[in-house]
């Protein structure tokens, strides 16, 4: 169906008893919402149409296939997953929506996310110790900060939903040199932001629910493994199936985009970007929505499901008050390149299947990843695939060009692994200005933003409450069911 407004179109959205809700953003969280408004049309009978900008579905979900030459052989295919690669299934929401959409079979285990992973310290990997033994034995972390950690268990929890930075939390649990060593570069790598600015609530709630319910992380830890063992059994004695801890597909995380966008009923449209938003002054409520093509589109309700700075352009004159405070919520640049090299050309000193580099370190590249270790079926035997982020400790990165960026990154991992062979071939992927940062106070600030929102306007996606790909998928969903619940008005003459 089409929400295109034309006289006779027009018309017949008068007539129509169905609210039309207009999806602006086409990655996992606006999929997501779509495929919540489906599922419930028994319920809620409704129009849909998701606009997407670009000329892909997925946002930063993206699966690349690609071949390279070496020598006069023509190699591949390698599959890579530009953006996120796996899912944690702690947050049930990519598990349950694979289950829907019948993608159980096709599921994955990745396995340990943490096996073999290092942390730049002072310009050398050093091994991050992930077991009582290696962090006993581990040279990252001084006496005094080994001593210090395990202090934890007898430091009082902080029981108030007050928010905190990452590296306030840290400090008062575990000391500062296990935020420096430690936690901060893990934890402030994942999300390619500050851990003295980075929101503990927004970005690891988990850590500060740990802390709440058992005093301590690792009570609380101890209590979380005995529980998860103790439901797994059960689950097995039920015949379920229980899901490993991390998850991905087989062919890559666009197994997901694609399942839904085949799926979806809805009118679905690629490059088409949302240029202006207006509402409509005929008492009955709704609001018109200009297409770059010039076309105009009729909503009962828009939900927006871009990242909080496009969100904020496009709702200036709809809701200025709500876009100024859009607009305040930073959003950075990050970058991924995909390296193929000969395993024999490699000769690492050791295995190395991550690196995590803390900004201190002062480097150009933010993390590296070999993908063909943990999925050897992504790389034709003898090659190995390598993954390495830019953009945050050095934003100019972004807008190098695609020669200039390989050779910087050649650069880097030669000083910090002495990789010195070219490659034989590289995939690069760039989203500049699109990474949201959640600070201290985002979740105060981003329920204030919605407080102030006119009806029938919603935001959702990883710009608000969580950026992981879970996170995202239960907003889309969330929001769609407070669209569904806030009684949408059904179309009235104008």
């Amino acid at each position: 169906m089409t929400l295109a407004m034309n006289n006779q179109q027009a018309a017949a959205w008068d007539a129509d008893s169905r609210p039309r809700v207009a999806i602006v953003g086409g990655g996992i969280a606006g999929l997501s919402a779509a495929w919540e408004l489906q599922q419930t049309q028994d319920r809620f009978p409704a129009e849909c149409v998701v606009l997407e900008a670009g000329d892909r579905w997925g946002g930063k979900i993206v699966t690349d296939r690609f071949h390279v030459q070496d020598g006069d052989r023509q190699v591949g295919p390698f599959v890579v997953d530009a953006g996120p690669e796996s899912f944690v299934t702690r947050k049930r929401a990519v598990w349950d929506l694979a289950c829907e959409l019948g993608l159980q079979d096709q599921v994955i285990d990745p396995g340990s996310e943490t096996h073999n992973i290092y942390v730049l310290d002072g310009g050398k990997p050093v091994h991050l110790p992930m077991s009582p033994m290696a962090f006993i034995r581990s040279s990252l972390l001084s006496t005094g900060g080994k001593l210090r950690m395990l202090q934890e268990p007898f430091v009082p929890p902080r029981m108030d939903d007050g928010d905190e930075s990452l590296a306030d939390f840290v400090t008062r649990r575990l000391g500062r040199e296990a935020l420096d060593k430690f936690l901060g570069p893990v934890l402030g790598g994942i999300y390619n932001t500050d851990p003295e600015r980075q929101s503990i609530l927004t970005t690891a709630p988990v850590m500060r629910e740990m802390e709440r319910e058992g005093g301590s992380l690792v009570r609380a830890s101890i209590g979380r493994m005995r529980a998860k063992a103790e439901a797994r059994k059960l689950a097995e004695a039920r015949g379920e199936i229980t899901p490993p801890s991390f998850m991905t597909f087989r062919e890559g995380a666009h197994v997901l985009v694609d399942a839904l966008v085949d799926q979806l009923d809805w009118d679905l449209r690629l490059n088409s970007g949302v240029t202006a938003v207006e509402a409509l002054d005929n008492g009955a409520g709704g609001y018109r929505l200009t297409l770059a093509d010039g076309e105009s589109l009729l909503a009962d309700a828009i939900l927006f499901a871009t990242p909080a700075n496009v969100t904020a352009r496009l709702l200036w004159d709809v809701a200025p008050a709500s876009a100024a405070e859009l607009a305040r919520i930073p959003h950075v640049d990050i970058g991924t390149i995909t390296l193929v090299f000969r395993e024999a050309d490699l000769n690492l000193p050791r295995l190395v299947s991550g690196l995590m580099i803390p900004r201190r370190e002062q480097r150009l590249i933010d993390a590296m990843t070999f993908t063909s270790l943990k999925f050897p079926d992504r790389a034709p035997a003898g090659y190995a695939l390598m993954r390495v982020f830019f953009g945050g400790s050095a934003p100019y990165t972004i807008a190098l060009d695609d020669d200039q960026l390989r050779d910087l990154v050649m650069y880097e991992l030669g000083n910090l692994l002495g990789i010195r062979t070219r490659p034989l071939g590289f995939d690069v992927r760039r989203w500049p200005n699109s990474y949201p940062q959640a600070d201290v106070g985002h979740l105060d600030r981003v329920a204030a933003i919605e407080r102030s929102l006119p009806p029938g306007i919603a935001v959702t996606g990883g710009s608000y409450r969580g950026l992981g790909v879970p996170d995202c998928v239960q907003q889309g969903r969330d929001s769609a069911a407070a669209l569904r619940r806030s009684g949408i008005p059904a179309r009235r003459s104008s």
